[in-house]
């Protein structure tokens, strides 16, 4: 079975502050088939990608009820070229696509977008999870599919030529792809609109500078802690609201500001920084 079709799901993930839906991806219709662990997913001739999260046997949030994000024509091999399915990627290398680092390459997000990227074929533009709650705070940190670009781009191409795929020859075939200013100018209208654009952008890029010097600068073994990485995080989010005001910060992420906006689950990422870190 080459040609299959991906779906993408969410669920709320649980953690304090937490202002993001977890995301996952399956070749089979959660709606329609339930499987209650993976080795019925295996046992059908299904997979499963945990994209940085555990086994869910359906999606569900409070404002998707079925959890169903959305779905596009793949090639399989492709796909599991991409990251690889029916392991956790806390145990799997393999598993991770090219977000090594949970909580300081991207999270869930991006993971599920990689993994998505192998629906974009024949000029088509791949899924993505972008109706996830908390999608464009996420993107905002870490760009669409994740802060190793070089190596995402050279997963890309490995990828397409062992498997055979047909790669997109569009504007997102490109290796630093990063969609969150074209949020940004699609959904900010009237005065003032192309300041706050260019203000919001410009403290991104300084921010990302920032962070990128603090985490990988760390010496090996010395990363910062979860509860240290969502208060980077929301300090940068705290001024994204300062440059947008209150109602089109919400325009813009979907949520209104709040105290605490962290998307990085400390779980998950503790558990992540028990093995060694790649770079």
């Amino acid at each position: 079975m080459s040609a299959v079709t991906l779906y993408a799901w969410a669920v709320p993930a649980y953690f304090q502050g937490s202002v993001v839906d977890h995301t996952w991806v399956t070749t089979y219709d959660s709606r329609v088939k339930v499987f209650s662990k993976i080795a019925d997913v295996l046992a059908a001739g299904e997979h499963y990608w945990y994209s940085w999260g555990s086994f869910h046997a359906q999606g569900g949030t409070p404002t998707i009820p079925d959890g169903f994000l959305a779905l596009g024509p793949a090639n399989l091999p492709y796909a599991c070229c991409l990251c690889k399915p029916d392991v956790d990627s806390n145990l799997d290398r393999a598993a991770r696509g090219t977000i090594f680092n949970y909580g300081r390459d991207g999270v869930c997000h991006q993971l599920a977008n990689q993994i998505l990227w192998a629906t974009g074929q024949s000029g088509m533009s791949p899924a993505t999870v972008r109706r996830a709650r908390g999608y464009w705070l996420s993107n905002a940190l870490f760009g669409t599919y994740g802060k190793q670009h070089a190596a995402w781009a050279s997963r890309k191409l490995q990828c397409a030529s062992s498997s055979g795929s047909i790669t997109m020859n569009t504007g997102h075939a490109d290796p630093d792809v990063d969609d969150f200013q074209e949020h940004l100018e699609t959904t900010l209208k009237g005065r003032g609109a192309d300041g706050k654009i260019k203000s919001l952008m410009d403290h991104r890029r300084a921010f990302m500078v920032q962070v990128e010097r603090m985490q990988y600068a760390a010496p090996a073994g010395d990363a910062p802690s979860a509860s240290e990485l969502n208060r980077l995080y929301s300090s940068f989010l705290h001024d994204a609201a300062s440059i947008l005001g209150e109602k089109d910060f919400e325009l813009v992420f979907g949520e209104p500001p709040q105290g605490e906006m962290n998307v990085v689950n400390p779980s998950i990422y503790e558990a992540s920084v028990q093995r060694p870190q790649e770079q």
